[in-house]
C-alpha cells in the first residue's frame, strides 16, 4: 500500500471530522491527540488518528453519534469498551473530496485517569480532565492536543512543543510512574530517540535502568515489535547501545551482551560488540537483514579459543545460527522470518576465502550458493558485505561481494535464470540404463549428476548416463 497516499488520507479524514463537528454540540470538545499532533508540528505526514473528547463518556458517545450521522452505525461500528471509556470506529464507505476513506480507523477516548495493578496492562479507568489525560501519556512530545474546531494546539504540560524543538524524549511525570504503568514505554523511549535522532536525558536513562526489570512482565510479541521498529531506523547501532546502557538488553537478548569487550583477532579493529554494531549500521533497513547483522557473531562468545597467542572462533557461524533460532523463538518471531535470519547467520562466512573481488571461488561453488540459499541469497549477501567492510582496514573486503554479485548475475543469465539443478535424466532412466533396482543407490547416482550440473549446467543426457556408468564401475572396485 502506498504510504504517502495513506498519509494523505489521514489528513483528509481529519479535515472531514472538523467539518462534521462544526456547529454541533461537539464543537470545541474534540481534540486530535498524541503522535498525529507531534508529526504535524514536525512537518511529517500524520498517521493513526486518536481523538480525545472532553466530555464524560465522550469517546463512546461521540463515536456513536458520528457513525449514526454518517449512516455507518452497526453492531461492530463503533466497537466500544465501556470499562475503559474508549471506542474505535471505521469510516467505511465514506468519501470526502472524491477520496474513499474506508481504510481509516479512528480511536476515541474521554479524558481519563488510570491506575495500574502491578503486572497488568489493563488499568482501572476514571473520568479525568484534559490535564490529567495528557499526564498519563508516555512522553511530553506525545502529550499535545489540537482542537479540531479552532486548530489551536494545547501544550498542557508546558514541555511538549519545547521538547520537539529541542529533540528531547522525557516523560510528563516521574519516569518511575510512567514506566511502571506500562514498562514497554522504556523501549518506546529508545525507539523515539533513535528514530528522530533525539536526545535521551541522563535522568531518563537512570529511570529506565531502575525499572528495566519490569520488562519481564511484558509479552514477547510486544518487545519484538519494538525491537523491529528501532533496528530499521537510521540509527540501529545507537538503539542497541542504548538497550545495553540501560540494561534493557538483559531482558530482550542477554546473549548479545556477552560480546561486550570480547577481544577479536587481527582481522578486526573492534571488540565483537562494536563490530556487530558497525555491521548492523552497514546493512539495508529491513527487519530480516538487520536481525541477521545483529546476531551474525552471536556465537563468538561460546566458540572463542586462543592457540599460540592467536584468537580463533571456529564454527561460530554454526553455533550462532542455533543461538539465533533460540532467541527468535523466545521473542515469538514467525517461522518464515526466523528461517531467513538463521540462514544468513549460518552462511555469512561461506565466501570469506573467495578473494578480494570474489575471483577465487569457482562457478560451481557459486551455483551451489545460489541453489542452497534460494530466496535468502540477497539478504545474506547484504550481511556478508557489511561484515566484510567492518573489518580491520588491511583485511577489509569492500569489492568482494560486488564482484560476487556480478558473477552470480552472469551465471544466472547463462542458465536462462535457472538457479536450481535441472538434470536431463530421472530415476527411471537410471534404473533402465543400469539395471539397478529401486533404492538409495538411485538417489546416490542422481546426486552425482546433480553435482556435475553445478559444474556444467549444459550437461547432456548421454553425458549424464556415461557419468552414472563410470560411477557404478568406481563403486564396484
Amino acid at each position: 500500500m502506498n504510504l504517502l497516499l495513506e498519509a494523505a488520507k489521514e489528513q483528509l479524514a481529519v479535515d472531514f471530522l472538523r467539518q462534521q463537528i462544526k456547529s454541533s454540540r461537539w464543537q470545541g470538545k474534540v481534540y486530535l491527540a498524541g503522535g498525529a499532533v507531534r508529526d504535524e508540528l514536525m512537518g511529517l505526514p500524520i498517521k493513526d488518528i486518536d481523538l480525545v473528547v472532553d466530555m464524560p463518556d465522550g469517546g463512546i458517545e461521540f463515536a456513536k453519534w458520528l457513525t449514526r450521522k454518517l449512516g455507518i452505525y452497526s453492531s461492530s461500528n463503533p466497537i466500544t469498551y465501556p470499562k475503559f471509556g474508549t471506542a474505535k470506529l471505521n469510516l467505511r464507505g465514506v468519501k470526502f473530496k472524491g477520496v474513499d476513506l474506508s481504510s481509516i480507523d479512528i480511536e476515541v477516548v474521554m479524558p481519563r485517569t488510570e491506575k495500574y495493578t502491578f503486572g497488568s496492562r489493563k488499568p482501572e479507568v476514571g473520568t479525568g480532565t484534559l490535564a490529567q489525560d495528557v499526564e498519563r501519556r508516555d512522553f511530553t512530545v506525545n502529550s499535545l492536543l489540537k482542537d479540531l474546531t479552532t486548530g489551536e494546539i494545547k501544550d498542557l504540560t508546558g514541555q511538549g512543543k519545547r521538547d520537539i524543538e529541542r529533540g528531547v524524549i522525557q516523560t510528563p511525570l516521574d519516569p518511575d510512574i510512567i514506566f511502571k504503568d506500562d514498562p514497554l514505554r522504556m523501549l518506546r523511549a529508545i525507539r523515539f530517540t533513535v528514530k528522530y535522532n533525539w536526545k535521551l536525558p541522563f535522568f531518563m536513562i537512570k529511570g529506565i535502568k531502575r525499572n528495566a526489570h519490569m520488562l519481564k512482565h511484558i509479552s514477547a510479541e510486544r518487545i519484538r515489535d519494538e525491537l523491529d521498529k528501532m533496528i530499521v531506523t537510521g540509527n540501529p547501532d545507537k538503539a542497541i547501545r542504548l538497550l545495553q546502557i540501560t540494561t534493557l538488553s538483559k531482558y530482550v537478548m542477554p546473549e548479545l551482551d556477552l560480546l561486550i569487550g570480547l577481544a577479536q583477532n587481527k582481522y578486526h579493529k573492534w571488540d565483537a560488540n562494536k563490530h556487530t554494531l558497525e555491521v548492523l549500521k552497514g546493512t539495508p533497513p529491513t527487519v530480516v537483514t538487520r536481525l541477521a547483522a545483529l546476531f551474525h557473531d552471536i556465537g563468538k562468545a561460546e566458540t572463542k579459543e586462543i592457540t599460540d597467542d592467536a584468537i580463533h572462533f571456529y564454527r561460530h557461524e554454526e553455533v550462532g545460527a542455533t543461538i539465533t533460532r533460540d532467541i527468535m523463538k523466545r521473542l515469538k518471531y514467525p517461522k518464515k522470518i526466523i528461517d531467513a535470519v538463521v540462514v544468513a547467520v549460518g552462511q555469512h562466512m561461506r565466501l570469506k576465502s573467495s578473494g578480494k573481488e570474489g575471483e577465487i571461488v569457482s562457478d560451481k561453488a557459486l551455483r551451489k550458493l545460489q541453489a542452497d540459499l534460494g530466496d535468502h541469497l540477497e539478504h545474506t549477501l547484504d550481511l556478508m558485505h557489511a561484515d566484510n567492510t567492518a573489518h580491520a582496514t588491511e583485511y577489509s573486503l569492500e569489492k568482494q561481494i560486488p564482484g560476487i554479485r556480478k558473477r552470480l548475475k552472469n551465471l544466472k543469465a547463462a542458465t536462462s535464470g535457472n538457479v536450481r539443478p535441472e538434470i536431463p535424466i530421472d530415476g527411471h532412466d537410471v534404473m533402465q540404463a543400469t539395471g539397478v533396482r529401486p533404492g538409495p543407490i538411485v538417489k546416490t547416482l542422481l546426486d552425482v549428476v546433480i553435482d556435475q550440473w553445478y559444474e556444467n549446467p549444459a550437461i547432456s543426457r548421454q553425458q549424464a548416463l556415461d557419468l552414472i556408468e563410470k560411477t557404478l564401475k568406481d563403486m564396484a572396485k
